[in-house]
């Protein structure tokens, strides 16, 4: 029976994907059985009893089933909140939601011929042929080569959470990993193989294990009130004590730009002595690989990046030799693989994709190869390089959503995690009057992220990966007639209308740096517009008067609004105390804008004069969380205490600030826009998904 990309073999028990064959027991594939053979009605749980424990007496019967069916969803990559496949009746049963596939016929039968009057010729022929063959097989064969193993992919721990940062033990036995569901938070150890985990930590910041080479210990990084001090725990569980404080110099990181999550990551060199941080100036906008003494607590930098690079995500090389790292840029999603000796030297670029790797590099055992997460071939996925500088190719096996790898030692194993059934879409969220909601949330556009309201409010203009690569697409603002605007086949986004509805500006990054184009709505040809030669230029937004578009440049080391003149013409620095995003008042008084590095909203006469913050949300990072109204701001902020993000709405004419309604997730939005008519706001909500460390054996 086929189903997605899954075949089920219901005679011998086997379960394929995309060709590899996967683990399922006995008890989880017998419950799977039964829902294929009746798709779309329900088995009962007393059926399931009866046909899996037929002649036993269970006391915890239902855990017995719970854990079959988490198994089984583990395996398929199905989720209990957002089920693609296997829908739950609480205290009923399950129903197979997917869609079954016609089964295949076999091949068909070679058709029979008969020789009614072969010649002794054509005989003679066939029996020299034949005694060719042979000799020649006899004296000249070549030894075949020996089959490789069959590559087999299984879920590694199977906690029904959302597990992530899973790293190998040195002697490949063990793997330690995270898991941010807040019923179990902290950091985990499983042994492979082992259908039980061990929890060592219960902070929901805590991240990035890496174990010590003696396998005794797990260090990990763990945020507190903006440092992410590295903290050791024994690995069979105990006490945890601090082995570090970082960064040393009492910088934040909690403001941190989009790579804020892998700053923590860290490394434990092979012989124990030092560990790889990640260092930073104050303006958080410029970042090294530091090397940390485990002996003396002295630090040195290994590397020296050039404005506006930011250095992160090291991974010693076996040896300890060498040390691998990810270069981006701090404004958005320009990033390669570079490598450079641990005494010290100019790193080699190993990659040229200028596209987001998102997690450290892990070595083969070798030290000939890494692996690593990229999007270089639209999705998500894992990717393999040689240090020698070859170009990457594929890791066979592993589907899209597939990240952080880490390869063991020994053993032939890779790791890595793979999420399922999460996606942003774009929600709608109607007004009473300013302060107050009208009317419950509704969906509009699924996969999609930063809308803006076209000047009519008839459009919306939004960036999507829907199709693999992120583009501009627009819809009627009811969600219909959806259609993609640009195939540039890389990462578009902050779309933004004209005041005259005739141009869309975005950004778009072709090579090393972020850019500034218009798209004619007419023609749907982007040109690009003039901005600052190399440096990132983005997060563009009209002027009122539709002839000068704002946008941010790192241009001399630090996040600046520019605006650039739509006919020809030079660009003109705006602030100089830092900007990224800004968008005029109605009124045409002021320019609001918000900053990379500090959280909050200002506002500046548009005909010059002093900055006065009027915000201190959404963060600087986020700045795509905020939208100007006729007669105020709405913004995400999430209430003092909880974790669930509001919108909030903040008077001009009062300066005081209301709550027009909370999120229901715990997720912050990735765009928020206001209506021209001031009666709706788009915004966007994630579909919980669901995060699984996945093992797969006989990796070569």
């Amino acid at each position: 029976m086929r189903f997605q990309d899954f075949q089920v073999n219901l005679e011998t028990g086997e379960v394929w994907k995309a060709g590899i064959r996967l683990k399922l027991q006995d008890q989880p594939f017998k419950v799977l059985a039964a829902l294929l053979q009746r798709p779309g009605q329900i088995v009962t749980r007393e059926e399931l009893r009866q046909l899996i424990w037929p002649e036993e007496s269970f006391g915890d019967f239902d855990h017995a089933i719970n854990l079959a069916i988490a198994k089984l969803r583990a395996t398929l990559g199905d989720s209990a909140d957002v089920p693609h496949l296997i829908e739950t009746f609480p205290r009923r049963g399950y129903r197979f939601i997917g869609e079954l596939e016609s089964r295949e016929p076999g091949p068909p039968a070679a058709p029979r011929t008969r020789f009614k009057s072969a010649t002794p010729w054509l005989l003679m022929g066939v029996a020299m042929a034949a005694i060719c063959a042979l000799g020649f097989w006899r004296h000249a064969r070549i030894p075949s080569k020996t089959a490789l193993p069959r590559i087999e992919v299984v879920p590694l721990a199977g906690l029904n959470a959302f597990e992530s940062e899973a790293a190998f033990s040195f002697d490949g036995n063990n793997v330690a990993f995270a898991n941010h569901s807040r019923e179990s938070v902290g950091i985990y150890v499983t042994t492979v193989g082992s259908e039980r985990s061990v929890r060592l930590t219960s902070d929901f910041f805590d991240c990035c294990p890496k174990w010590s080479p003696d396998g005794r210990q797990v260090a990990f990084s763990r945020l507190t009130n903006g440092a992410a001090d590295i903290f050791v725990v024994p690995a069979s569980g105990g006490t945890e004590h601090r082995l570090s404080a970082w960064p040393p110099n009492g910088h934040q990181i909690s403001a941190m730009p989009r790579w804020r999550a892998i700053v923590r990551c860290f490394d434990w060199s092979p012989d124990g002595k030092s560990m790889a941080l990640v260092a930073s100036q104050e303006d958080k906008t410029h970042a090294w690989i530091a090397l940390l003494s485990l002996t003396d607590s002295t630090t040195r930098p290994l590397t020296t990046p050039n404005e506006p690079n930011v250095d992160y995500a090291p991974a010693f090389s076996p040896d300890g030799s060498a040390m691998a790292f990810i270069r981006g840029t701090a404004a958005g999603v320009s990033e390669d693989l570079y490598l450079v000796p641990v005494v010290g030297g100019t790193p080699k670029r190993l990659t040229f994709d200028n596209a987001p790797i998102v997690t450290p590099p892990s070595w083969t055992p070798d030290g000939r190869d890494l692996v690593f997460s990229s999007t270089r071939g639209g999705s998500l996925s894992l990717w393999r390089v040689s240090v020698r500088g070859e170009s990457p190719q594929p890791v066979p096996g592993v589907g899209e959503d597939s990240f952080m790898p880490s390869v063991s030692r020994k053993g032939r194993q890779l790791i890595y995690q793979h999420l399922s059934g999460g996606q942003t879409n774009l929600w709608r969220l109607n007004l009473s009057d300013e302060r107050k909601a009208q009317s419950e949330h509704a969906i509009v556009i699924g996969v999609s992220a930063r809308p803006h309201f076209s000047p009519d409010g008839q459009r919306i203009a939004f960036e999507s990966n829907r199709l693999g690569y992120t583009e501009i697409w627009a819809c009627d603002s009811e969600g219909s007639n959806c259609g993609k605007l640009t195939s540039l086949k890389g990462i578009a986004g902050a779309a933004r209308w004209s005041p005259d509805g005739r141009y869309i500006a975005f950004e778009y990054r072709p090579a090393e740096h972020t850019e500034v184009y218009l798209l004619d709505t007419k023609t749907n040809l982007p040109r690009l517009v003039t901005t600052l030669p190399g440096a990132d230029n983005g997060g563009p937004n009209w002027s009122r008067d539709g002839e000068w578009i704002y946008f941010y440049s790192d241009r001399g080391g630090s996040f600046q609004i520019w605006k650039t003149p739509i006919s020809e013409g030079t660009p003109q620095r705006v602030t100089k105390n830092g900007g990224v995003f800004a968008a005029e008042s109605a009124d045409g008084r002021f320019l609001y804008f918000s900053k990379f590095e500090v959280p909050g909203v200002w506002k500046m006469p548009l005909n010059g004069g002093n900055e006065a913050r009027v915000l201190d949300q959404p963060a600087g990072d986020d700045w795509w969380n905020w939208s100007l109204s006729q007669n105020g701001i709405y913004f995400f902020d999430p209430p003092r205490g909880e974790i669930k993000p509001a919108i909030k709405f903040l008077d001009f004419a009062t300066g005081k600030t209301t709550l027009v309604a909370v999120e229901d997730t715990p997720v912050p939005s990735s765009g928020l826009a206001v209506s021209p008519d001031g009666k709706s706001i788009l915004y966007t909500r994630l579909v919980p998904n669901t995060s699984r460390i996945m093992l797969m054996k006989n990796f070569q």
